[in-house]
């Protein structure tokens, strides 16, 4: 597909292809502009460039994907975490990072990022201002985020913790079984420790029966900080799967039992 341009156009394409940014916003074809005194509005520009193809539609208004002249034609990368990387672009300061199995690949511990990356939040308002592409739950890391790939990312021990914390929020924990375990091996007990110390002692629990198996040497720890008062529920109320005396907990969820995994410490 031939994708004609304008000498005006031409510079400012040129400068998209030397840079290759994956996202391009209004403020940034703006700047360019004005860099290369072209008097065209901002607004005015990046339709002609949509309308031929070089800006693709994202689900944030005034953020366009960029298709180089390689794809020869109006084709999107397919990346997963595009929608949130544009949410990001105009909204920089949004508390928002990638958690379960989008943060395990993004860490490099799972082989694939799912077709709708989970994302934490720090407050229920956003959860409705996120691109429906995500899946949203809310969740604030008491751990620095990394940036990864592209987007921040929970560290391992806060994707640990959030899954205790909101165990329904997992999409799937046979999935999440294929790289717990690595998610596992790569955790600090004193960070495990930071992200535990104000949440509910409920959540503490649910974290050492889950890793019982896999990190003895955590779940110990949490042990002796977190006395046993009453049962926990590891999931909604219903059928119980398996009930552990230890942890006083009746699992209604896990498709696997966390006292058998393998020791990764």
């Amino acid at each position: 597909m031939t994708r004609t341009v304008s000498p005006t156009e031409a510079v400012v394409l040129e400068r998209l292809e030397l840079e290759r940014p994956e996202l391009v916003t209004m403020g940034d074809l703006a700047d360019m502009l004005a860099e290369f005194d072209i008097g065209t509005p901002a607004r005015v520009f990046a339709f002609r460039l949509r309308a031929k193809g070089w800006l693709l539609e994202t689900a944030q208004r005034g953020v366009w994907e960029f298709a180089p002249a390689e794809l020869a034609g109006p084709y999107s990368s397919g990346d997963p975490l595009l929608p949130l990387r544009s949410f990001l672009a105009k909204h920089p300061d949004a508390q928002c990072a990638c958690t379960f199995q989008a943060a395990a690949w993004a860490h490099g511990l799972a082989d694939r990022v799912p077709t709708r990356p989970e994302v934490a939040v720090a407050e229920t308002t956003m959860v409705s201002k996120l691109p429906d592409s995500l899946d949203v739950s809310v969740f604030a890391p008491a751990l620095p985020h990394t940036d990864t790939r592209g987007v921040p990312v929970l560290a391992v021990e806060s994707v640990i913790v959030h899954m205790c914390a909101k165990p329904n929020a997992v999409r799937s924990w046979a999935s999440a079984a294929e790289w717990l375990a690595d998610l596992a091996a790569e955790a600090s007990a004193d960070k495990v420790a930071q992200e535990l110390a104000d949440r509910p002692k409920t959540v503490a629990i649910r974290t050492g029966y889950l890793l019982q198996g896999l990190r003895p040497d955590i779940a110990t720890l949490i042990d002796e900080a977190s006395p046993l008062t009453s049962k926990t529920w590891f999931g909604s109320r219903g059928r119980q799967m398996r009930h552990d005396p230890r942890w006083q907990v009746t699992d209604t969820m896990l498709p696997f039992d966390p006292r058998t995994l393998e020791d990764v410490s």
